[in-house]
């Protein structure tokens, strides 16, 4: 009796031990293949990764000409107000943990920015944190890098991607956002991803 017990245990562990390892090589395999070809997903910041509007208001409330270089020194600075988006900052990280580069596209300058970019390092490298207003074209920046997903919130954005041939995913805007502008899911055929607004 105490004999079959054991048994019975040591056959149930050793079936989860290759169940696990199965899980585990499945994992590698992905991961090196992901990693050798260097593929890349993208994540639009505002809106996207996380609810900035804390930051604009923010701004809005401490400067007096909006929109000049203090506003985005303001904005930049703000990240610690910010609310994240956990279904896609969750979203980046399972990419990241199968060997996807992640980059992050802002629709700001990056007046004071590099403390937004120290705070994002661990999912993105400097490289591939992207302050379009800067260097203009987010096309250029899709082509540049081996992107194969974008996940953003702005018509514009996942239009330029489209023209690089990156797929493109819609996420959700919060009600509360500032921005009203450029914002239409689902009309250019893309995949909305569900309850992401959150």
């Amino acid at each position: 009796m105490v004999l079959k017990s054991v048994r019975a245990k040591t056959e149930a562990a050793w079936t989860t031990t290759k169940k696990i390892l199965a899980l585990m090589s499945c994992w590698g395999l992905v991961f090196s293949l992901v990693t050798i070809t260097k593929l890349a997903v993208a994540f639009e910041y505002d809106d996207g990764l996380v609810f900035s509007t804390p930051a604009y208001v923010k701004a809005f409330a401490s400067v007096q000409q909006p929109y000049g270089p203090e506003f985005w020194s303001v904005v930049n600075r703000s990240y610690d107000i910010e609310k994240p988006k956990y279904l896609v900052q969750a979203l980046a990280w399972a990419f990241r943990l199968f060997g996807f580069k992640v980059g992050i596209v802002a629709d700001r300058p990056s007046t004071d920015g590099d403390a937004l970019r120290k705070e994002w390092r661990r999912l993105t490298p400097k490289t591939l944190f992207f302050f379009a207003a800067d260097r203009g074209d987010k096309k250029g920046f899709f082509e540049r890098t081996n992107f194969v997903l974008f996940v953003g919130d702005c018509d514009s954005a996942i239009m330029d991607a489209r023209k690089a041939g990156v797929y493109s995913v819609r996420v959700k805007r919060s009600p509360k956002s500032y921005q009203k502008e450029d914002y239409h899911p689902g009309t250019l055929g893309e995949l909305v991803l569900p309850l992401s607004q959150y």
